[in-house]
């Protein structure tokens, strides 16, 4: 057993003990909330972090598939550039050819009689020297030799005018449908090119289709978070059109959209394309410092995407 005299020195001492024991208590405590106070604050940081990271690396992602996109659409270019090239200069030496050959034949036509076998056969000839001219102009506009006379124009009334000449065209059985946000859509462009343009989309889109479906044109505007603007940094600081032709038919394989827009490629059966339409309307577009692009998986249509500057921002 503790003696008196122990007892009673802490008894004496028990207020100073007392004293001693709560200070330790409260500095513990202190150390336990500060303590816990930066486990809490590195947890939050490691959390910022964490989130920074993730938002870095889809950053990089983003960063890599758009430089990904760029650099096929650069391949693309310039090899839509090469066969462009190479086409013009084959399309003006056979011109002149044709000009000679259309010139002969006029001439041989004025020694023979107009009702004669020969003068009929003639403008066989020259009949299809003709439609060896319109080839020709076909593969020039595909490959940026001619010259376009550029108004302002409203895209609206461009294809509400093309819907009106197609229309009639087309099987009843396919449903065209047009919607717009708006009521002006001023471009500078030239609306005969552009009527080329809608013309060979949506008569690849019937032809897709197999006479049965729905084709549907929408019109409006592009909004800055569209991917267009990333992929496109020098339209990063202009103000665009955007319109969209949307079939529900066959659709198209990867490999077949890497090829869309080169000339001569044709998925449809000999004798029923040249493989020019997309191609013209490709460099058509790009003429009008647009683009164009097109969506699509097999078995579940295509949907092509075309965008054209506002006329306030062409120079």
């Amino acid at each position: 057993m503790p003696s008196k005299e122990l007892i009673a020195a802490v008894q004496t001492n028990l207020p100073l003990i007392a004293l001693f024991l709560g200070v330790f208590i409260a500095i513990l405590f202190a150390i336990t909330t500060r303590l816990a106070y930066i486990a809490r604050q590195r947890a939050v940081s490691l959390d910022q972090i964490n989130l920074d990271l993730t938002r870095e690396i889809a950053e990089r992602e983003q960063a890599e598939e758009s430089k990904h996109n760029l650099e096929r659409a650069l391949l693309q270019g310039q090899k839509l550039q090469a066969i462009g090239t190479l086409a013009g200069g084959i399309a003006h030496d056979f011109n002149n050819i044709l000009y000679a050959i259309i010139g002969y034949v006029e001439m041989a036509q004025e020694d023979v009689s107009n009702d004669g076998l020969i003068y009929k056969n003639l403008s066989k000839v020259l009949e299809g020297a003709h439609r060896g001219q319109d080839l020709i102009s076909r593969i020039l506009t595909f490959s940026r030799r001619q010259v376009y006379e550029f108004k302002p124009i409203d895209l609206k009334e461009t294809i509400e005018g093309v819907l009106s000449l197609i229309k009639p065209a087309i099987p009843a059985s396919i449903t065209l449908s047009f919607t717009a946000g708006i009521d002006n859509y001023i471009i500078l462009g030239d609306q005969t090119q552009l009527y080329q343009v809608l013309m060979n989309i949506i008569n690849n889109s019937v032809d897709a289709m197999d006479g049965e479906g729905e084709i549907s044109i929408t019109l409006s505007k592009a909004l800055r978070g569209n991917p267009f603007f990333t992929q496109n940094p020098i339209a990063q600081d202009k103000d665009y059109y955007k319109f969209e032709i949307k079939d529900l038919g066959c659709g198209m394989d990867d490999e077949t959209l890497e090829r869309i827009f080169e000339p001569f490629f044709t998925t449809k059966d000999v004798g029923k394309g040249t493989g020019l339409g997309l191609a013209t309307a490709h460099a058509i577009i790009k003429e009008h410092h647009g683009d164009i692009a097109v969506v699509s998986k097999l078995r579940e249509g295509a949907t092509f995407v075309i965008y054209l500057p506002t006329y306030k921002n062409i120079s």
